[in-house]
């Protein structure tokens, strides 16, 4: 049995809980009792208990349980962030943790095997998947699931994503009988060159070119184009740069608490235009 992440985690209280059930289960003998003895406080559980009904964790303490919980360094770097962030006073104080929560930040993310790469031969798929996290859909009336889309899916287009994801056990009825996504966040990889994902990240250039820029009203989309000549070491940096951008993105996705009310469609690429090797 794994540990809990931190990174997975949106209240440092219940990852603190979790995570000493867990130890528990790896050792009886590491109770709430010897959690807080080994804090340094009387054998009492209620140091714990009150922690986990509001208490706030102070600095000396917050360190004293890094030491007990000898997190790893950017976990335990998170976590200080997390314990200030939910402990923050007011507004601007949430938004300067939550800034660095994110940056922090190596949410989980569910990587897909060589088998599922079916996933990436339509577009249509990964747009449905994620659809179906901001839509009630019982599987029925997919003419009218596919009118929401911009541009629109055909009855057939739906069937036929919905028909791979249900395959991929990418997507689960909850409890009222909605399918959802299973996983919040997929990923097949930084760097990968596979021709699956290759012809996948052409179609989504496609989409964004001639379907969404042409047809998406100016006050409903965010773009910009950029042609900048820079060095090796620049340009090694540029790379850098994008990679935690993509993870500041997986961040904010998988610690968005609120109820989800867009779809969005983002491409991120960096297209060298002129050969670097001597002819």
């Amino acid at each position: 049995m794994e540990p809990p992440l931190a990174f997975a985690y949106n209240d440092f209280r219940k990852f603190m809980e979790d995570w000493q059930s867990w130890r528990q289960s790896q050792d009886p003998r590491f109770s709430r009792t010897e959690f807080v003895r080994q804090l340094g406080l009387p054998k009492t559980r209620s140091f714990f208990t009150d922690l986990l009904r509001g208490k706030n964790l102070t600095p000396t303490f917050l360190e004293r349980v890094l030491q007990v919980m000898d997190l790893p360094k950017e976990e335990g770097q998170f976590f200080r962030a997390l314990v200030k962030f939910n402990q923050a006073e007011n507004a601007a104080e949430r938004e300067l943790y939550y800034e660095q929560l994110v940056a922090l930040n190596r949410s989980p993310r569910t990587f897909l095997d060589p088998d599922s790469f079916a996933y990436y031969k339509d577009w249509r798929n990964a747009a449905l998947r994620n659809a179906l996290d901001l839509v009630d859909w019982d599987g029925s009336n997919p003419a009218a699931l596919g009118r929401k889309f911009k541009p629109r899916l055909t009855p057939g287009e739906i069937r036929k994503s919905f028909s791979v994801l249900r395959d991929l056990a990418m997507v689960a009825k909850n409890a009222k009988g909605h399918w959802k996504p299973v996983a919040r966040v997929l990923s097949s990889g930084d760097g990968r060159t596979d021709e699956a994902i290759r012809q996948y990240q052409l179609q989504c250039l496609e989409l964004a070119g001639t379907s969404l820029l042409e047809k998406m009203p100016v006050g409903e989309r965010d773009t910009s184009t950029l042609f900048v000549t820079v060095s090796d070491e620049a340009h090694t940096l540029l790379r850098r740069r994008l990679e935690k951008f993509r993870a500041e993105i997986r961040s904010i996705v998988h610690k968005d608490t609120q109820p989800a009310t867009r779809l969005l469609h983002i491409d991120l690429f960096l297209q060298p235009l002129i050969r670097t090797e001597s002819p």
